[in-house]
């Protein structure tokens, strides 16, 4: 059964999705019960290894406008966090290393030679790597994000839907990367060169720092961290700020997130947005996101993160880059309209603060595209 939804929509399998959902409210009524039955009062949380103790005290200069203090990750600058990490500390199962980001700086869109409304990252990408001296070499590089998933910084002349609160990115790494009961050290670089200034690069968040120096930058580099040990790795050191680079230390704890797509309704008229309610059941959701596919196999991240609730996403059409199915090659056309269309398939995934992910049942839907007439 398929449902005609306004602005060139149309959804199908509407009747599954009423069953999903009431099979879903079930399974959240069940895990409820069932946790309260089992008296589960007690949960193991990750430890978070930083100088300031605490990953949200990290919000000078990556956050909004204002001064940045010149702190951006970049090609010619590696930033270095010393970090000491108990012997004790050796039974987690897990690490990953991560670094609080934002203000990436963003660059106009054109479509057909013309200036669009649309501005987007410039293109690049954040490594990550820890060592027991100070060099790291390439096998322990990880890539910790590209430059498309940090907030953006705002415009003073335009408007930008992508600008928000600086945020924390993770890698994961083997335990055995890390050196336990001594000084370990974790860098953080680009090995993009168009990333070599506060113009093109994303800041990295600070806290008040002190005397104790276990922060340092080097301005040497070009695209490598220091691959030898040198006297001149760890020239620069920093007092007054340190930078949010930390260790993640995470425990087995397994938990099922349960995700279901709840309703549908219009978004913007001026981009035909539709509007996509979702509900994630589970402890201590990190962040969700939005996935689309045409081919129910190849899947990619389509519009912003959410950090926090409601789980609600927009799809903007006029965004999405499929190619386009027409009557002859798709069977399915002639049963919706004589118009040509996009076939995507959705889905919302989320993430808790241990790594696990979870993904929502997928729907398929058909973007009728009303300006290409036959």
């Amino acid at each position: 059964m398929r449902i005609s939804l306004r602005n060139g929509w149309k959804l199908i399998n509407s009747i599954k999705l009423l069953f999903f959902i009431s099979i879903y409210i079930l399974l959240n009524l069940t895990n409820l019960i069932n946790a309260q039955s089992n008296n589960q009062t007690t949960i193991s949380y990750p430890l978070y290894l930083c100088s300031a103790n605490n990953p949200n005290d990290y919000r000078l200069f990556a956050n909004g406008g204002g001064w940045d203090g010149f702190w951006y990750v970049g090609y010619n600058r590696v930033w270095i966090k010393k970090i000491f990490i108990p012997e004790n500390l050796s039974n987690y199962k897990t690490a990953f290393l991560g670094a609080k980001l934002g203000r990436m700086k963003s660059q106009q869109v054109y479509k057909n030679g013309k200036a669009t409304l649309d501005k987007e990252a410039i293109p690049g990408d954040i490594y990550i790597a820890i060592s027991s001296t100070i060099s790291w070499q390439k096998s322990t590089w990880k890539l910790l994000t590209f430059t498309s998933e940090i907030p953006f910084e705002g415009d003073n002349e335009m408007a930008i839907e992508q600008t928000g609160e600086s945020q924390w990115f993770w890698a994961k790494i083997p335990i055995s990367d890390i050196s336990f009961g001594q000084d370990n050290y974790i860098a953080l670089w680009s090995t993009s060169s168009y990333l070599n200034n506060t113009a093109n690069s994303p800041i990295i968040a600070a806290a008040w720092g002190d005397k104790d120096t276990n922060s340092f930058i080097n301005d040497e580099i070009r695209g490598i961290p220091p691959q030898h040990f040198s006297t001149t790795t760890l020239k620069s050191t920093l007092t007054v700020f340190d930078p949010a680079i930390a260790l993640k230390l995470v425990p087995e704890l397994l938990q099922n997130i349960t995700i279901g797509i709840m309703g549908i309704s219009n978004g913007e008229k001026i981009s035909d947005k539709k509007v996509f309610y979702s509900s994630i059941l589970g402890n201590e959701i990190e962040k969700a996101w939005f996935e689309i596919s045409e081919d129910n196999k190849n899947w990619k991240k389509h519009g912003l993160t959410i950090y926090t609730s409601p789980y609600i996403f927009s799809i903007n059409p006029k965004k999405l880059a499929f190619e386009k199915h027409s009557k002859e090659n798709n069977k399915n056309q002639h049963k919706i309209s004589d118009n040509i269309f996009l076939r995507v398939f959705i889905r919302v995934c989320a993430i808790d603060i241990w790594e696990n992910i979870a993904k929502s049942d997928t729907l398929e839907i058909f973007i009728v595209d009303k300006t290409d007439k036959k």
